[in-house]
């Protein structure tokens, strides 16, 4: 047998959670195909791997890289991490459907920077496809978003879809799932995901269900009790549904800081009763998400035109003000200001004013001699694309016990970015970069960075247990059966990192910086990052989930 590649006397890390041991790793037309004692001269080439780890390459189960995938297919700041394969189109939002009459509203609406794109795709099954014709560095596997759907079906309405609206929901879910997607995601915190009734969701899943897929949430509350509350509907969906539910980033989010535990204990009481349910956590004390996250549902409501003319009026302000601060909260932004914690919330992208980026919102209302609430509407009303901030909602103890917690996988909820051309985003999120090395600096190793001091590290994890949720443990969610492990048949993902080096370089403060110690990345058996170093292959694939 003549060998394309050979690693050479590594210390494998199988993924599966077992002890690594040193063996070679034989690969051939993109597959492993021998793993132990190997003669280097029967490959075509060997690359000697002494001393480091060799590793089933990461799946990050919870990504928002669907556009910036075919602004730049080379996925620098993933592939770099040691990921090979990214689940796209979580918390409500995919790039598809799309429905000719409420595109702008779809655009407009995700809270996440998004590239002007050329999109000339409406079904779910076209985005795949141009995506597949662009050709991307890593494996996609995509999510259709409840969103989306709902956008293409009955714009950003606040009412109950009627019985034609619904089935005409079913039918886009459906078409999505024929087409290969692994499932459906909702994000109930974000419009219009928060004006859908639970059996609005159970219905679109009983459509998941019949192709075999799982039902991702961003749950519905980040509020004390809201955040239980979420995580109950997140199972009953599941559970009246039969369908698999992974609840998206877990940990808690301020105010209900301590409640982590409380959530752990749902999932596995729901394990106990049959339902399949697991979860991921981005390991970062700070979060990201959208400035508009801090007003009322109500809003919302009709898009981003309607939004902007409420916000012309002073006395909607006013009354926008006066729920903020006399309605319990939904979102964590609106826990911040109703508790004055303006200081804790930091602009991190601002498209219409990039010089108030790094800046909290106290700095900002200060800077402009207003209240913070008028600072924020006057920031809000330069339109879409809206700011991003970010801001102290994560508790550490908390991420802590979700990560120990044995269904609990690492996920970066953020996307592909470069430190080049429209990607280089100067203030985005330090995830976007270093989540993965971060875990085994963090939580294997317990180091803590002097330019990170929130945070800190704690030896919580073996390597062996952070790489299988990194892995296996993703791959068992999505279904792949020959993916996330290091074993003789399966597809050659492969991550090869230094346990000693591995670490994270982005910062709070400089979020752009690739990480330390992944030396080789494989995808599909052709070498992506080469000492470090992208090497501008795209020999991944879409993904698609088996139809039953």
């Amino acid at each position: 047998m003549v060998l394309n590649l050979v690693l050479r006397s590594g210390c494998v890390v199988d993924g599966a959670g077992n002890p690594w041991f040193r063996a070679d790793v034989g690969i051939k037309n993109g597959k492993v195909v021998k793993v132990g004692h190997l003669d280097p001269r029967i490959a075509d080439r060997v690359i000697e791997v002494d001393g480091l780890m060799v590793s089933p390459g990461f799946i990050n189960i919870h990504s928002h890289s669907e556009g910036t995938l075919l602004i730049n297919p080379k996925a620098e700041s993933v592939v770099r991490q040691g990921i090979t394969t990214e689940v796209t189109g979580n918390c409500g939002f995919s790039l598809a459907p799309i429905c000719d009459g409420t595109k702008d509203l779809l655009l407009d609406n995700t809270p996440f920077p998004m590239p002007r794109l050329d999109i000339n795709w409406r079904s779910f099954s076209e985005y795949l496809e141009r995506l597949k014709k662009r050709g991307v560095a890593v494996n996609v596997a995509s999510l259709v978003g409840h969103g989306a759907v709902r956008i293409a079906v009955m714009g950003l309405d606040n009412r109950t879809p009627t019985p034609r609206e619904l089935n005409a929901m079913k039918g886009l879910v459906a078409e999505a799932m024929k087409a290969g997607g692994f499932g459906l995601s909702s994000g109930l915190a974000y419009p219009p995901g928060f004006y859908a009734g639970t059996q609005e969701l159970i219905e679109l899943c009983k459509v998941v269900s019949r192709y075999h897929g799982f039902y991702a949430s961003h749950i519905r509350g980040e509020g004390a009790n809201g955040f239980i509350q979420g995580v109950v509907e997140a199972v009953e969906i599941g559970e009246k549904a039969h369908v698999p539910v992974q609840v998206s980033h877990i940990e808690t989010h301020y105010p209900a800081w301590g409640r982590g535990g409380e959530a752990l204990r749902l999932v596995d009481e729901a394990r106990m009763r049959g339902v399949d349910v697991t979860c991921d956590v981005p390991p970062y004390i700070l979060g990201y998400t959208a400035l508009y996250t801090l007003l009322p549902d109500w809003v919302h409501e009709g898009g981003a035109v309607k939004l902007l003319e409420r916000l012309r009026g002073i006395e909607t302000r006013e009354k926008i003000e006066e729920d903020v601060r006399e309605q319990p909260p939904r979102t964590s932004t609106q826990a911040l200001v109703k508790d004055g914690h303006w200081d804790r919330i930091v602009v991190s992208t601002f498209e219409a004013k990039p010089g108030l980026e790094g800046m909290s919102l106290a700095e900002v209302a200060q800077l402009m001699g207003k209240d913070p609430f008028n600072a924020v509407f006057d920031m809000l009303s330069e339109g879409p694309p809206f700011p991003n901030v970010m801001a102290w909602i994560h508790h550490e103890e908390d991420i802590r016990k979700v990560m120990r917690h044995s269904t609990s996988m690492v996920e970066t909820d953020l996307y592909a970015l470069a430190p080049y051309g429209c990607l280089a985003e100067k203030r985005s999120h330090p995830r976007g970069y270093g989540t993965f090395p971060m875990v085994f600096r963090k939580y294997v190793r317990g180091e803590t960075l002097e330019d990170m001091p929130l945070e800190v590290g704690d030896k919580i994890l073996t390597l062996e247990e952070a790489v299988r949720k990194m892995t296996s443990l993703p791959a068992q969610r999505l279904g792949l059966r020959d993916r996330g492990l290091i074993r003789e048949g399966m597809w050659a993902d492969v991550t090869v990192f230094n346990p000693k080096t591995v670490k994270d370089r982005a910062t709070y403060e400089k979020p752009n910086l690739y990480p330390e110690g992944v030396e080789y990345v494989l995808v599909n058996g052709q070498v992506v990052v080469e000492e470090g170093e992208n090497t501008g292959l795209l020999p991944g694939t879409v993904l698609r989930r088996s139809s039953p």
